[in-house]
């Protein structure tokens, strides 16, 4: 299926927001809105076998993708996948642990960075044939999203060999071996923007970049390994695709959002549960007089709540932003016990705000 990327889809709500187009309600979809807490999802993924099997099935992978969609009408289908394809893609033996998550063979020796590239098209081809699927189905109005992982947020999975809670392992490697780590940061910025335009060319209208671990670079390396590689990157996308928007999330960047914003040539910036709205609207400003957008940030903690808190909490995030180009998301992705009449109600009342 041949995309027309230059089309711009005047029916999206979700990019008449980014674009500066007055809208009269909130656009809203959510991070890992396909997934865990739908049974449906887990109906699908008792039958492949694993998570990897569904990633790797353009047809089942649709079929995820789409499956929130159909049942709370989001007004956009994030691509079923998962941001350490590319390492997969590298032979780094990419597996998932239902108990552990994602483990993958670490880097260990130098010449691992210097002779690494892209081995293994087959695990990054069915992404690009799930974009081409959904979008034949997708609705009008609909956006589709692709994403992928900053460099800095997949290298630290590549040394340390699965997630983390402290990444240790990895900020000893980057302290005394750092022209080592940046030139690891160099070749898989290489790699996320040939993913990032592979997937526009195939259908998908908006892309966001995960850099999920920011907080690790905040001290002394925040500019050198988070701002810069996803500067470099949108750079090189953007020189051919000007007009897909890319949404940004360092994750847990505190005031570091003020800088990453000011530096890297968004569209929309992500922010989590942690940071203060109103410091977000007064201080995060874009470049080139690029008004603001902001995706976020109610807490996915709070949708495990009562209703009535759960209202209260959408309710002031909505009043804060009303102002501002505003899309709503969550400060991070939907945890697995999120109950669906938590997600409905979460919509239905955002669809009942009129901004």
């Amino acid at each position: 299926m041949e995309i027309n990327v230059n089309n711009f889809n005047t029916n999206s709500l979700l990019l008449n927001t980014i674009n500066q187009i007055k809208t009269n309600q909130t656009p809203i979809w959510l991070m890992r809105q396909a997934g865990r807490y739908l049974p449906e999802y887990q109906k699908l993924r008792k039958e492949a076998g694993s998570f990897l099997n569904l990633c790797l099935n353009p047809e089942l992978a649709k079929e995820i993708t789409l499956q929130p969609i159909k049942r709370f009408n989001f007004d956009a289908a994030i691509v079923f996948s998962d941001i350490l394809t590319i390492p997969m893609a590298c032979n780094r033996n990419l597996r998932f642990n239902e108990k552990k998550g994602p483990i993958l063979n670490p880097i260990k020796k130098p010449e691992e960075i210097l002779n690494l590239k892209i081995t293994h098209y087959e695990y990054l081809e069915p992404i690009y044939k799930t974009l081409s699927l959904v979008k034949k189905d997708l609705e009008k109005d609909k956006t589709l999203i692709g994403f992928v992982g900053a460099p800095f947020t997949i290298a630290l999975y590549m040394i340390e060999g699965r997630s983390s809670n402290n990444y240790k392992k990895s900020i000893l490697f980057f302290k005394e071996n750092k022209e080592l780590f940046i030139k690891l940061l160099n070749k898989l910025e290489i790699m996320v923007a040939n993913h990032i335009i592979k997937q526009i060319e195939s259908g998908a209208e908006v892309i966001q970049i995960f850099e999920s671990h920011a907080e690790i670079a905040l001290k002394h390396y925040f500019t050198e390994f988070c701002i810069n590689p996803v500067k470099n990157i949108i750079t090189k996308v953007k020189k051919k695709y000007p007009n897909t928007p890319i949404i940004g999330f360092p994750r847990n960047a505190k005031e570091h959002y003020k800088n990453y914003a000011e530096v890297v040539n968004l569209d929309c910036i992500s922010i989590d549960q942690h940071v203060n709205i109103n410091w977000a609207i007064n201080n995060i400003k874009f470049p080139k007089n690029k008004k603001l957008c902001i995706q976020g940030n109610l807490n996915p903690n709070l949708l495990l709540k009562k209703e009535k808190e759960i209202i209260e909490n959408i309710n002031k995030i909505l009043v804060t932003f009303s102002k501002t180009n505003h899309i709503f998301n969550l400060g991070h992705g939907v945890l697995k016990e999120t109950p669906t009449d938590h997600i409905k109600l979460l919509v239905e009342t955002i669809r009942n705000f009129k901004i």
